[in-house]
């Protein structure tokens, strides 16, 4: 991608606007939350106003990157630009940006470009997508490295998905010229739960259950598990990759009841589970994808997942 080129584009949009709307996804993870957070921190060095909205909390383990603090739940500004981190679809903001001008930074193969500007690349992360248009004329300072490197950590778990290649490490690498403080991130993002998500993570291991010789495992989480351990949605983040880690498991999925809604989390170590999730009208890619089903029994949505998987 020439993003000497895109970076031209968007100095463009920012130009024509005031103020900027900068917006991570419903349930939002590391990468959504890292990528704008950087953008933010990036375009107010610039002295470019910019507001930051998530129509769900973000996780408290993000707290410690510059910015944070100013999250909201609804956007403020009518006349702004909006730039969208981390989202393959529109709807997946949650917010009405029906008619508003889109900036959309994505790295999801599934990406359906619905911005008026697209930088999409298949990426190790969003993060990863948005150094390379920074590095282009925006400033990026150690506020900025930093949130781009918890969102490169987090949303490649590590540097273990399929995602990841030399690039990523040389990219790390750069992000830690800048100052970043690897051991403060690392413990962030890796070591900073809450007691809920202990609670949470002990009924998924309850709930666990193999199948098709060990190769799959389904966990589930129910309204009532989410109720008695005081889990909100941001203590479910990493429970599904303790599934994926048994021995023999190859695909995991994780099944979990909300109002109104089944949310589900799947994540492998070879299997391409993104087709999976396609089939049930979700995305991802290869080691790590998800839907939603509206609506749905958890039981019935195990038994579709495992009739797909018949062929394995």
């Amino acid at each position: 991608m020439d993003y000497s080129n895109l970076a031209k584009e968007f100095k463009e949009y920012l130009a024509r606007y005031k103020r900027v709307t900068i917006i991570s996804h419903k349930r939002p993870d590391g990468d959504t939350i890292g990528s704008a957070l950087a953008l933010y921190n990036s375009l107010r060095a610039n002295s470019i106003t910019s507001e930051l909205v998530c129509i769900d909390k973000p996780p408290i383990k993000y707290n410690f990157l510059k910015g944070f603090d100013r999250y909201k739940n609804k956007i403020s500004y009518s006349d702004s630009l909006v730039v969208t981190l981390d989202c393959a679809e529109a709807n997946r903001v949650g917010l009405d940006i029906e008619g508003r001008e889109i900036v959309n930074i994505d790295h999801h193969k599934s990406n359906s470009n619905f911005g008026s500007l697209n930088i999409v690349e298949v990426e190790v992360s969003t993060t990863a997508v948005l150094f390379k248009l920074l590095k282009e004329g925006f400033e990026i300072n150690r506020d900025v490295a930093t949130a781009l490197y918890c969102g490169l950590i987090s949303d490649s778990i590590n540097f273990t998905t399929n995602l990841t290649t030399k690039d990523t490490f040389r990219l790390a690498s750069k992000l830690l010229e800048y100052g970043v403080d690897l051991a403060e991130v690392s413990n962030r993002v890796n070591r900073f739960n809450s007691l809920a998500h202990v609670r949470v993570l002990g009924r998924a291991i309850e709930s666990l259950r193999l199948y098709k010789d060990g190769l799959v495992a389904i966990m589930t989480i129910t309204k009532d598990d989410i109720k008695a351990t005081g889990a909100t949605y941001s203590d479910i983040d990493g429970v599904v990759d303790v599934a994926v880690s048994l021995a023999t498991v190859d695909i995991a999925a994780l099944i979990v009841e909300l109002d109104g809604f089944i949310k589900v989390s799947l994540r492998s170590k070879d299997a391409d589970v993104s087709k999976l999730a396609a089939h049930f009208g979700g995305g991802g890619h290869k080691g790590a994808a998800g839907f939603e089903v509206k609506n749905g029994k958890i039981e019935q949505i195990k038994e579709e997942i495992l009739k797909e998987l018949k062929g394995i």
